[in-house]
């Protein structure tokens, strides 16, 4: 099979995927009683009873569970994802959520260049260095990274960079929010430091960026220590491998050994997860974005769950769930290039 072949065989898979996951959720989003009437987001003080009826039955929502899942599916493939009523005046879902969906994009790319930045060196230096104490500091820093809750970890850097420093009169890190300077510059793409760049304006970069820090480097944290361990894990099998013996015995420099021929091959599970790990930080870091206040989808998601947003949180699944899906796809192919004797 060649591979656009493979490509367009996945993305019509990723349809009945997309599919049966909107399934799931639009029964356990809308078939508990806890859940507010999808009516509700709907009203406003002018409307008469009429026309709560008309909206009821426009969208379905006087039918049974079943019959609402088809109405819906045909809401959103006309372009309308419905209205969320997760603030106290209702907007559309569509409208809230790309309008939040930057700030995690920001997050999301910033926390996982700190998680490659920092994750992949340590794995290479641990395996190169396997059981002295370069590799012992890295194990302890990975498995600090997947042991200590998000959520603690985050009131940790708050406590320290933000709390304590200010207390003392030095120099801080914000501990809330994506910017402090709101509307100094225009919004082009909604990613604070990004539209400062664009807009030429430096402190409003800056200040973009250190709002950022704390909550990029909480995210990285985590993934840090799975990408460290499995980076060494990989560096350790391919340093055993006969063509790095022989690649050696040709007089090869170390740094050539390593960087050309064992790191290459050793990438490819470090690929996968640091693809998952993008995909997922896309779909909103709840917990941590929570915590630092940070205003992407996926604190607007966790304040849905709060409140039975049925739209919001359907909306939210469909999206979350399709770029998971595309990551993976996009995964598979970078093993081609990354590994020659991969086929499809």
């Amino acid at each position: 099979m060649k591979l656009y072949e493979y490509i367009i065989r996945r993305l019509i898979l990723m349809i009945f995927v997309l599919l049966g996951i909107s399934l799931i959720v639009f029964y356990l989003a809308r078939g508990f009683p806890s859940g507010i009437d999808p009516v509700t987001p709907y009203i406003h003080s002018k409307m008469t009873a009429e026309q709560i009826e008309m909206v009821r039955k426009i969208h379905g929502f006087d039918q049974p569970l079943y019959i609402q899942f088809f109405y819906w599916i045909r809401d959103i493939l006309q372009g309308d994802w419905g209205i969320t009523g997760t603030w106290a005046n209702s907007r559309p879902t569509n409208v809230v959520f790309f309008s939040h969906f930057p700030y995690t994009v920001e997050l999301s790319v910033a926390a996982t260049i700190l998680t490659v930045a920092i994750g992949l060196p340590l794995g290479i230096i641990s395996a190169l260095k396997n059981n002295k104490l370069p590799d012992h500091v890295s194990r302890i820093i990975a498995l600090a990274g997947y042991s200590v809750p998000a959520y603690w970890f985050g009131f940790v850097l708050q406590l320290v960079f933000f709390y304590y420093l200010s207390l003392w009169g030095l120099p801080h890190l914000p501990s809330s929010g994506a910017s402090g300077m709101e509307g100094v510059v225009s919004c082009i793409t909604g990613m604070p430091v990004l539209d400062g760049i664009l807009a030429g304006n430096l402190g409003y970069t800056l200040d973009a960026l250190a709002h950022l820090i704390l909550p990029a480097f909480s995210l990285s944290f985590i993934s840090m220590g799975f990408l460290t361990r499995i980076v060494r894990a990989g560096m350790l099998e391919v340093l055993r491998q006969d063509y790095i013996t022989l690649a050696r015995s040709k007089g090869l420099t170390e740094r050539v050994v390593i960087y050309r021929h064992a790191l290459k091959n050793a990438l490819i599970p470090a690929v996968t997860l640091t693809g998952m790990f993008f995909a997922l930080l896309l779909g909103g870091a709840m917990i941590t974005e929570y915590v630092f206040a940070w205003p992407g989808v996926g604190q607007i998601s966790l304040r849905a769950v709060f409140q039975g947003d049925s739209n919001f949180l359907l909306v939210y699944t469909l999206v979350t769930a399709a770029i998971i899906v595309i990551a993976n796809l996009i995964v598979d192919v970078l093993y081609v290039f990354l590994d020659p004797r991969i086929k499809y």
